[in-house]
């Protein structure tokens, strides 16, 4: 099955901002769903922050985009720190929304699910409740595979986003640890790809859809151009992974 994971595309009320590195975050949203419909993906699952404004306009653009891109696939949202998850339920497909879906269950002996990390300000959290309904799930189906999809980051990036922390990660970890099911945590909120092995699970984080953050003690943004992720889940537990990002 091949997972194309999208995150943070910042989309604003005004369609003609730009942002960092002069890039514009609709444009750049519409260039990358282009990108992904050439894959023919099974699943496109966007990892938050899909609002860099909160506005319920921004949601309005963010599904007129996906509308327009005509990605023939399964779409799984769910949000990030700087989602207003009111104009996101009432502007965006319900059927994509974690809310609704909060596993997908695919053909393959994969599960995918979608975790709400969002706490108050930009750092996360995941509450015991979804702790134990995480834990309980993925023993009910251990002979199968998980994936588990986060917005915030679960493990320490190195650089300034530290700060923007995920507060109860050791728990979540703890988890992922402790179930050998669990075979991949994929997620966004820093701006950067990563690739990390711990045990039998691999962590993977996005690009953004827009502009790039670099990895140092202060604030900074990187040249890279904005990307995504293609993750294909094989039928022995296996992933394989890739970073795309734009030419221009």
């Amino acid at each position: 099955m091949k997972i194309i994971q999208i995150s943070d595309c910042h989309l604003l009320a005004d369609t003609k901002k730009f942002g960092y590195q002069e890039i514009n975050p609709f444009h750049s949203l519409q260039k990358i769903l282009a990108s992904v419909k050439q894959h023919k993906p099974d699943v496109l699952l966007v990892t938050g922050d899909i609002s860099g404004d909160a506005t319920r306009q921004s949601y309005q653009h963010f599904s007129g985009l996906l509308q327009d891109a005509k990605i023939d696939c399964r779409i799984a949202i769910i949000p990030g720190n700087h989602d207003n998850q009111e104009h996101l339920a009432t502007n965006v497909h319900q059927e994509y929304l974690w809310l609704q879906h909060p596993q997908l269950v695919l053909p393959n002996h994969w599960h995918i699910h979608l975790l709400d990390t969002q706490s108050h300000a930009t750092l996360g959290q995941l509450s015991q409740d979804k702790l134990h309904s995480l834990t309980d799930y993925v023993n009910q189906h251990s002979n199968e595979y998980h994936l588990l999809a986060a917005h915030h980051h679960p493990i320490s990036c190195g650089g300034w986003m530290d700060k923007h922390q995920w507060l109860n990660r050791q728990e979540f970890n703890a988890v992922v640890a402790k179930n050998q099911a669990i075979k991949g945590v994929v997620y966004g909120h820093i701006h950067t790809a990563i690739e990390q092995q711990v045990n039998q699970c691999v962590y993977l984080a996005c690009p953004s859809t827009c502009w790039q953050f670099a990895t140092q003690a202060s604030f900074a943004t990187s040249d890279l151009k904005p990307g995504y992720r293609v993750i294909n889940l094989l039928e022995n537990g296996q992933i394989s992974t890739s970073i795309h990002r734009l030419k221009e």
